[in-house]
């Protein structure tokens, strides 16, 4: 619990459809050694498995009417009193000493604004190694692995939403939902908010100590997370030059829309990994690429329109 010296917490879990899930990341929850201030579930309206799963835990259950975890995460965001809002998913389960962790990193440095950790897909802990970049960008590359990073605590600059953990009044300043683009899981929706609160002049980190076992979930059909059609590469490629443009350099911004479009990687192939694939003999890989290219410079133009509004209060004070 919150003492003076040290800020509040609340852990979000945003759960769709999977009341088995949730149920056991609600009591990972209750062996925490440190006890949040509050625990609370965000819900669609017409999740009632959802609801009576908080409910049997005596949880506050927070209603979203319209699908989409942008929104769900904004709501839970607007809606908590607390200093810190940790989320987790629900197909994750923390270790018994992530409240604690995130209490002390915040309390330890008052302009950290958004910490992260490691999330052990498939309950693994070993795999992955100390050197390896996590969360940063580097010349218009945006590095990931949050499961596989190992050693102390670092500089990062975004998290990832299974294991990730903000400021509430930054984080309240980002206007998420309008922002991202997509349906369900939203690919990229914690790079903008990320990226929309370190803008601020905050610090992010990351470390491979504050761990939750993740044992990702069966999505709904065409938002799984292995398929990369061409919906799903030009939401993410949307998303990220979005935040870039937003709220990041210019110089960085110009460096991932050339490395965008020009060279990609395998799951958001640009030209030259495009033309390695057709190579290949793969299918369908005219229609990705045009994905990435539709999906950058939509983002670009979105970018352009909410430039003035980037940090509108999400509360609508």
């Amino acid at each position: 619990m919150a003492t003076p010296l040290t800020p509040s917490v609340t852990v979000a879990i945003a759960s769709v459809g999977r009341p088995d899930d949730l149920k056991q990341c609600i009591a990972a929850l209750r062996l925490q050694t440190d006890t949040p201030d509050a625990v609370v579930v965000v819900a669609q309206s017409s999740d009632t498995a959802t609801q009576a799963v908080a409910a049997e835990a005596a949880l506050r259950t927070i209603i979203v009417t319209k699908p989409g975890l942008a929104l769900a995460l904004e709501t839970a965001i607007r809606s908590t009193a607390t200093d810190v809002i940790a989320f987790v998913d629900d197909d994750a389960r923390a270790l018994p000493d992530w409240v604690g962790r995130i209490r002390q990193a915040y309390a330890s440095d008052p302009n950290l604004g958004l910490f992260g950790g490691r999330d052990n897909v498939d309950g693994d802990r070993s795999s992955g190694d100390s050197d390896l970049v996590v969360g940063r960008l580097t010349r218009g590359k945006i590095a990931g692995n949050h499961h596989l990073g190992k050693g102390v605590f670092r500089v990062a600059e975004h998290v990832k939403g299974a294991n990730m953990s903000m400021r509430v009044a930054p984080a309240r300043r980002v206007p998420l939902a309008r922002l991202v683009a997509g349906t369900g899981a939203q690919s990229r929706n914690e790079f903008v908010l990320s990226l929309g609160i370190t803008s601020q002049g905050y610090g992010a980190a990351y470390d491979p100590r504050l761990q939750v076992d993740h044992f990702p979930a069966k999505r709904a059909t065409g938002d799984e997370r292995t398929s990369y059609t061409r919906e799903r590469i030009l939401v993410q490629r949307h998303n990220e030059a979005l935040a870039l443009s937003l709220y990041s350099s210019r110089s960085q911004t110009v460096a991932f829309v050339l490395r965008a479009l020009l060279v990609g990687d395998q799951k958001c192939c640009g030209l030259t990994v495009a033309i390695i694939k057709i190579v290949r003999g793969e299918k369908s890989v005219l229609s990705k690429l045009g994905g990435t290219w539709r999906g950058v410079f939509s983002g670009l133009r979105a970018a352009s329109r909410n430039r003035s509004s980037q940090y509108e209060d999400a509360a609508g004070e």
